[in-house]
């Protein structure tokens, strides 16, 4: 399965010098929207990394809702060059909350 990145452009280049499969630079959430409908219906992703800011605007945050509820492809939110965002809930834990079924 393949792994891939919807973030800035600074971000995927990073990603993608470590051997990301493939990666979509994105300067609104409208153009993140459509990217990850996309790779939500394609068989040969598996992950699909995105950035806290991006995954945090409404329109996002619905589509990533829908495909979590999927077994696959797992949405992975990491921090951009900015840093990490103040949360109530840390997106990893729920994550690993979801696969392991105990909260760490």
């Amino acid at each position: 399965m393949k792994i891939a990145v919807i973030a800035d452009e600074d971000t995927v280049t990073g990603l993608k010098l470590a051997g990301i499969d493939e990666g979509y630079g994105v300067e609104s959430p409208e153009d993140a929207k459509s990217i990850l409908l996309t790779l939500s219906e394609r068989k040969d992703i598996g992950l699909i990394i995105t950035t806290e800011r991006i995954a945090d605007s409404a329109a996002v945050r619905s589509v990533i809702t829908q495909i979590t509820e999927k077994e696959f492809p797992i949405i992975l939110e990491i921090q951009d060059k900015h840093g990490p965002i103040k949360r109530e809930i840390d997106p990893i834990r729920a994550l690993i909350k979801r696969a392991v079924g105990v909260d760490l």
